[in-house]
């Protein structure tokens, strides 16, 4: 009896360190969207540079819409609103989310660019079921929808 439960345990313990070696592989190829995808060398060095070269961009864009949401958190949160400095923040937050789209489909487009036909539609799959997955989730629901259109946390979350 003891030995049956080492044993099973010794399985469970194998399965678990094959699975987990599986999701480290998919993440190396650059996450579930492009594992599977078979990429050159060529190809994993020019998207790797992509990559770097889009963080160094992207990084500082995102870190400067965080200081605006506090600041408009700020400002809400006064006693006094100051309405023309709200709306001041709002517009800079609206140029920044413009900026930063434009840069992610940039870089969507010289990534595929990169890619062959074939691997342009694996990745056109993968996102179709991904997008149908994370509307109706395994559940088959779609989420805050379903329950009367309010998730947790929505509404008038600032005031």
């Amino acid at each position: 009896m003891n030995t049956r439960n080492i044993k099973l345990a010794g399985a469970l313990l194998l399965g678990i360190l094959i699975s987990t070696s599986v999701n480290a592989q998919s993440h190396r190829q650059g996450g579930k969207h492009f594992a599977g995808l078979d990429f050159t060398e060529e190809q994993q060095t020019e998207i790797s540079a992509l990559r770097t070269e889009h963080y160094k961009e992207i990084t500082p864009l995102k870190n400067k819409m965080a200081e605006l949401k506090a600041r408009e958190r700020t400002l809400l949160s006064e006693e006094s609103v100051d309405m023309k400095a709200v709306n001041k923040t709002i517009d800079e937050e609206t140029d920044l989310m413009n900026s930063i789209r434009k840069l992610q489909v940039e870089q969507q487009v010289a990534m595929k660019s990169l890619l062959t036909d074939e691997q342009v539609m694996k990745l056109q799959q993968r996102r179709q079921n991904a997008r149908r997955n994370s509307i109706h989730g395994k559940s088959g629901h779609r989420g805050a929808r379903y329950n009367g259109g309010k998730g947790k946390g929505q509404g008038y979350r600032r005031i």
